[in-house]
């Protein structure tokens, strides 16, 4: 019974890990993994939220969470992956912001607010 005392207390560390609330990358991380793990704050809530919405009903999303590159969210216009992105969400160690087309219409303060807030480790639409 000794032998599994450690993966009892390894198990309950990661149970413990996902009922703590979502909050900035671990610490320790690189700032390329803390952009890959924001931007996947971001790309998860994205599609939560915007998918669902009639304001969002001309968009899709496709993440580029690269390993190696900058990571990003492409919006582009739905049922068309190979057109040009209408915005391009970038995110850094400290956060995420966008660019492109979007940027300069209605939705551009919803989309800046939805990011920011998620970056920071909000969750929510």
């Amino acid at each position: 019974m000794n032998r599994f005392l450690p993966m009892l207390v390894v198990a309950t560390g990661f149970a413990l890990a996902a009922c703590s609330p979502a909050s900035g990358p671990p610490a320790g991380l690189s700032a390329h993994a803390q952009s890959v793990s924001t931007l996947q704050k971001v790309n998860t809530q994205a599609n939560a939220c915007w998918l669902k919405d009639s304001d969002f009903n001309d968009y899709g999303i496709v993440p580029e969470l690269d390993t190696t590159s900058t990571p990003r969210l492409l919006v582009i216009p739905r049922g068309k992956p190979q057109s040009l992105p209408r915005a391009v969400i970038v995110a850094t160690s400290n956060g995420a912001v966008f660019y492109g087309p979007l940027s300069t219409s209605p939705l551009a303060g919803r989309i800046n607010g939805d990011i920011s807030r998620w970056a920071s480790g909000a969750t929510g639409c």
